[in-house]
């Protein structure tokens, strides 16, 4: 409107406004009507940016590597740095109509590129990979004596090296030896917990072997205390039956001891008595040849 724009910068943002070629208005934040025509206005960002770089170096045995990092810097002097580096902006968008940033991003990867060569040209690949704290340190020395971002208001606040990488052919050769002892390390595990298993099944097997032998001594002992319980038992109830036939055949010979002191006329007497008193009749006797013989010579005694 009639020439004037409104500008409204971000609170991060420290703005100029130059007219006649001197700066009239500025401050951070800064917010407000600027007359396009005869005025031009510089927006210096001051917050803090970090930004990824990757560059390359070759070490002492002239082996390439990839060094991959973190830059984080700001802005501290914004009136310096406007002085250094075109942040013009065009007052209808609020952008620059430059890329100062990019300009500046460049020429920090192009220090921390030449850091990288001074810090490992001298080294040795193995060396080289195991250097990061060190390069991180170098970098951030190197980029903070440079005089020109100095006078340009720009401070690094850090640089952290994330990864140092080499070729990676030569990246798969330096693996192979690691890789290898893994393989190694992992066969003798493998080993080792076989042969625990395999001890272990031994001792198992030895074990069991030991039950079953203690198990079969203790049937044995068993077996034989049982034997010894049966033997004596038998030999016992052979003394009992012993003493009861004796005591059967003491008892028999007093029974028939009567029987022994009669003559046999009163024996045989005696027991055509008892079959007379017997309440069926007698209708018939067997006798044999040696009986018939005894009444045959008795008779014949009687007679004589």
């Amino acid at each position: 409107m009639l020439g004037f724009s409104y500008l409204k910068a971000k609170p991060t943002d420290y703005v100029l406004v130059y007219r006649g070629g001197k700066a009239k208005r500025q401050g951070l934040g800064f917010s407000g009507f600027v007359y396009a025509p005869f005025a031009t206005a510089a927006a210096v960002p001051t917050d803090a940016r970090d930004e990824i770089f990757a560059v390359e170096a070759a070490t002492g045995d002239y082996q390439a590597i990839t060094i991959q990092g973190l830059i984080s810097f700001r802005i501290a002097d914004p009136v310096a740095a406007a002085l250094r580096q075109d942040f013009a902006i065009d007052f209808r968008t609020g952008r620059h109509t430059g890329e100062p940033l990019k300009q500046i991003v460049e020429r920090l990867k192009a220090i921390t590129q030449t850091a990288c060569r001074g810090a490992l040209g001298r080294s040795t690949l193995d060396t080289a990979l195991n250097k990061s704290d060190t390069l991180s340190q170098t970098i951030h020395e190197t980029i903070g004596a440079d005089s020109n971002l100095a006078q340009g208001g720009i401070v690094i606040e850090r640089v952290l090296v994330l990864s140092i990488k080499p070729a990676p052919d030569i990246r798969k050769a330096l693996e192979t030896p690691l890789r290898e002892q893994l393989l190694r390390q992992a066969d003798a595990a493998t080993f080792e917990r076989r042969r625990a298993a395999a001890a272990a099944e031994h001792d198992l097997k030895l074990r069991d072997e030991d039950n079953r032998r203690a198990l079969a001594a203790t049937e044995l002992a068993n077996q034989q205390a049982l034997e010894g319980e049966r033997k004596r038992l038998a030999e016992q109830r052979a003394a009992t039956l012993e003493t009861e036939a004796l005591a059967d055949a003491v008892a028999l010979r007093e029974r028939l001891r009567p029987w022994v002191e009669l003559p046999t006329q009163q024996i045989a007497a005696l027991a055509f008595k008892d079959w007379a008193n017997r309440d069926n009749a007698l209708q018939s006797v067997a006798l044999s040849s040696d009986a018939i013989d005894r009444i045959a010579d008795a008779l014949g005694a009687k007679q004589a």
